[in-house]
Formats: C-alpha cells, structure tokens, sequence
C-alpha cells in the first residue's frame, strides 16, 4: 500500500484504488462505463434471485386489481400469472436499483453532490424503469417462452429486461444523478 499525505493526515491506498485512479487517468469514460456494467452485473445477480422467488412465492395470485389496467396492454402469462409477474419485476428491479445506487454512487462516479437530490432523481428513474418493465416484462416473457419454456425461459426474459434499461439508464446515472460538484464548479470556472 502507498501512503499519500492530504493535509495533515497520511491515508493508505490500496492496490485498488491505486489501479482505479490509474486507469481512470487513461480512458476516464471507458473505465466508469466498465465499472458501471461490473456494478450492474453484481446487482443483477441478488435482482434474479429475488424475481426468481418472488415468481414462486406469488405464483399463486391471479387477482390483480390495484394494477388491473396492466392486463390490458400485457397478456395474460399462463405459467405464473399475470400478477405474479408484475410484482416479481417490480420487487426485484427495486432492489437490483437499490444496491446498484449504493455500489456505483462512490465505486463508479465518486459523487459527491447532494444525496437527498441525487436519491429523488435515481428514484423517479427507478421508478419509470420498473413501470417500464412492467409492462414491457410480461410481453417478453410471453415471446421468449414460445423458445424456451419454463423458469429458465422467465429468467431470460428478466436478463433482456435488465439490458434494454441499461441502455438509457447509464446517461441518466452519469450525468443526471451521479454528479461530481467539483467537475460543475471547474464547468462553470472555466466558462
């Protein structure tokens, strides 16, 4: 481990974090968007672990009023229900959502803005990407499990949900919710 001096106190760098500032230096961008699919991926693996088990604990709820509308737009899953599936996505995209905040607010980005602004935007993001899912979730399920029936074919499914999000949701993470104050003010600075 390296020692670096701020100020006064002497903090310890570790090989991580030393390979981290490297390589950031070189390719910033690539390196954030590779720790960012790194993050996701760890996320995604407690996200299908849940949506597996919340599909099997609510495998039994054909009832679905409070999201009755949703019937309309997806069709009806015979395998699992079309209410098991919407709170199997919802759950386990809230908590995929939620560990991914946590690992890529300092792992990926270094954020320091605001986090009471930077938890009510991931939130509004979060939120539009389960409602998307929602909806998008059951119609893929339906079309994947024409190929490839059963758990694995639901799983799948949840992996390509998870991938078309990813897509759009790394501009809002970068740019919109995981800000760094000091690259705005050395922005406004140079202005």
């Amino acid at each position: 481990m390296s020692e670096e001096i701020k100020g006064e106190e002497i903090t310890q760098e570790t090989a991580w974090e030393r390979f981290d500032r490297k390589t950031g230096a070189k390719h910033p961008e690539l390196w954030k968007i590779l720790k960012w699919m790194a993050v996701g991926f760890i996320a995604n693996v407690p996200e299908l672990g849940v949506c597996t088990l919340c599909l099997y604990l609510f495998r039994n709820v054909t009832n679905l009023s409070i999201f009755g509308f949703m019937a309309k737009v997806a069709p009806l899953d015979e395998k699992y229900g079309l209410a098991a599936s919407i709170y199997a996505f919802m759950i386990s995209t809230a908590v995929g959502y939620a560990i991914a905040f946590i690992l890529n607010r300092k792992a990926t980005f270094h954020a320091d803005s605001n986090i009471a602004l930077s938890t009510f935007l991931y939130v509004l993001m979060v939120c539009l990407i389960i409602y998307v899912n929602c909806i998008v979730g059951p119609i893929i399920i339906n079309f994947v499990d024409k190929f490839l029936s059963g758990i694995l074919g639901f799983i799948l499914s949840k992996f390509l949900c998870m991938m078309a999000a990813g897509v759009w949701s790394y501009p809002i993470n970068r740019f919109i919710v995981h800000r760094k104050r000091k690259e705005i003010s050395q922005v406004s600075a140079d202005a």
